[in-house]
């Protein structure tokens, strides 16, 4: 025999079938507060029986009976099992005191009965026996009754839940299936761990996607990913796994971005692949905005790795003799005095400096203008437009070219079963 839970059962709902018996023993084994009776026309006095068998311990239950008037009907049999099953929800019980028996009654009320539970998150009990009647095919004989009490069905059911979870991974909604977990964790019973730590798992990339990579690395932390890549369920297995190898490229993007505001390389290759979800997204318009802040974002890092020059903060004798009166006149501002650049003028100085990527920047300016053009236009910009598939991967490949960047930050593909 199973355990339900350590909590005591507060309720259970209990499908009657032609012996008062099982009723009898479920009962007096897990002396409920509550018991709610889904009964048909031929079984109800047998509830009465129960009463009386149950004699002193009767009295400190409460009892109510839902009617089937016929047994035969099994869409009637069900709506009658969802009217039991939410006279019990109104008792105020927390799920994981609600047990729910399907012994007795016909095949059509008990199936009825399981099929209008299993959602609740409810404890399911069965009252089975070492000696039957008619040969060993009958019912349990008096006497030779056992209390089989079944974990919760949400542990090892839950499929359609779990493919969609997978789903929501996949498709980069991550929020809707950090959601979704965290609602899984809390109808099961023996699996709640697991789906707690795979929730926090998920909130990482949710985190993540939003570019913030401190919190995202504590739900990490708090998803004990360790434990999951030993879980017997080899989907979860195979999701952690993947997600531990990624947790240094998350600790790395940390590290950039705490020697300050300030552009690095592994921020640019962050917003490179943010960009890439956001197409696959068919978000086309939000993932050409992307590359075009990387554009700058490239120019802005190799000027401050080898250059130690900060573009919000030029300093006049960093800027070659060439270019000085024209960078001073155009980009100070006229309130800080700080000479400040934007994009273009960014990789001009490049240029200047005779660094390689200000020359491939110019060699390559007409194409650029053509995307720039094209991005100006769309609703995110200043036109009222929406950028089409082509523009998004021109400017990739623009920026592929450009940067050295040559394949994105993958997340682990989600498969639960």
């Amino acid at each position: 025999m199973v355990e339900h839970n350590n909590q005591s059962v507060g309720a259970m709902i209990i499908s009657v079938g032609g012996t008062p018996e099982p009723l009898v023993k479920t009962i007096e084994h897990h002396r409920p507060e509550f018991v709610c009776f889904l009964a048909s026309q031929g079984t109800l006095d047998k509830t009465v029986q129960v009463k009386q068998s149950l004699g002193d311990l009767a009295k400190g239950i409460r009892f109510e009976t839902e009617l089937v008037d016929n047994e035969n009907d099994l869409l009637e049999c069900h709506e009658k099992a969802i009217m039991a099953v939410e006279r019990t929800s109104a008792k105020g019980y927390a799920k994981e005191r609600v047990l729910v028996d399907y012994t007795g009654a016909t095949k059509n009320m008990s199936v009825s009965l399981a099929l209008a539970a299993i959602e609740q998150g409810f404890g399911f009990s069965y009252v089975g026996g070492d000696k039957r009647t008619k040969n060993g095919v009958g019912t349990v004989e008096s006497g030779h009754e056992m209390i089989y009490t079944h974990v919760n069905p949400w542990d090892f059911m839950a499929l359609k839940e779990k493919r969609q979870a997978s789903q929501f991974f996949n498709s980069c909604q991550f929020k809707a299936c950090r959601d979704l977990l965290a609602d899984l964790a809390g109808n099961a019973s023996a699996r709640r761990s697991m789906y707690r730590k795979l929730s926090c798992a998920v909130d990482a990339f949710h985190n993540w996607d939003l570019f913030r990579h401190a919190e995202a690395l504590d739900s990490f932390k708090k998803a004990r990913l360790e434990d999951l890549r030993d879980e017997r369920d080899r989907g979860v297995a195979a999701f952690a796994a993947d997600c531990l190898q990624l947790k240094p490229v998350l600790e790395n993007l940390i590290n950039c971005s705490n020697r300050g505001k300030r552009p690095c390389e592994e921020l640019a290759l962050d917003l490179f692949s943010n960009a890439e979800r956001r197409f696959a997204e068919g978000k086309v318009d939000d993932a050409v905005l992307r590359l075009y802040r990387l554009v700058e974002m490239l120019a802005q890092e190799r000027l401050l790795r080898f250059y130690e020059i900060d573009t919000s903060d030029v300093k006049a004798d960093k800027i070659p003799a060439s270019i000085r009166d024209e960078f001073l006149e155009k980009y100070r501002n006229g309130r800080t005095q700080k000479i400040e650049l934007p994009q273009s003028p960014s990789y001009k100085l490049l240029k200047e400096l005779g660094d390689q990527l200000g020359k491939d920047f110019e060699t390559h300016q007409s194409r650029f203008m053509k995307v720039q053009s094209a991005r100006n236009s769309s609703y995110l910009a200043h036109g009222f437009m929406s950028s089409k598939d082509t523009v998004y991967e021109d400017l990739r490949a623009f920026v592929m070219e450009l940067g050295g960047i040559k394949q994105a930050i993958r997340y682990p593909e989600m498969r639960l079963r």
